[in-house]
């Protein structure tokens, strides 16, 4: 059975992160976007705002819409913020060290029955779920670039994931109106 997910914490505002935010926003979730620096989630912020613009001056979405999606999006340079989060995607960048270092932290600060999920492509998700605190709670959530436009989410399972897990991503990114396989 999965979890009912809320609020969702993306980590990184760069090419991934801030259209994982946006998409999430745009499906109805509560988003706390994660970034290093104020000028670095600045940025990214900035770029979903322009999405957003653009999606009203091409007719596809009203400014009502927009507006709301944009006030579903919080940005912070605190972990902390993530802490009552349900689900929290990481997409920064490509390191494992940097990835390991960042769930162990993470870890003591998110709600213990919060699902962690990578966004990578190149490194083995167990890697990052051993050292996660939560190995049957992690899961990879892999998007494709651009990720509010591209349909296709893998959703990666480890062996250590339960079943829940899996199933909270799965419905997750259904939920975002994405292909989940």
């Amino acid at each position: 059975m999965a979890q009912q997910i809320e609020k969702v914490g993306v980590l990184g505002a760069g090419l991934m992160g801030h259209g994982i935010a946006q998409v999430a926003a745009q499906a109805g979730y509560q988003v706390m976007l994660r970034e290093l620096d104020e000028a670095t989630l600045q940025k990214g912020i900035g770029r979903i705002e322009k999405q957003l613009a653009r999606a009203v001056e091409k007719g596809s979405s009203t400014q009502e819409d927009a507006d709301a999606v944009r006030e579903r999006i919080h940005g912070s340079v605190h972990y902390r913020d993530l802490a009552d989060c349900d689900l929290v995607i990481e997409a920064i960048t490509e390191s494992l060290e940097t990835k390991l270092e960042m769930w162990k932290e993470l870890d003591e600060i998110v709600k213990p029955e919060a699902v962690f999920a990578t966004n990578t492509s190149s490194l083995a998700v167990i890697d990052q779920a051993a050292v996660s605190g939560r190995p049957d709670r992690f899961v990879g959530l892999h998007y494709f670039n651009p990720a509010q436009v591209m349909k296709l989410v893998e959703v990666v399972r480890c062996v250590t994931s339960s079943d829940e897990a899996f199933e909270t991503a799965l419905q997750f990114a259904r939920s975002e109106g994405k292909l989940a396989i």
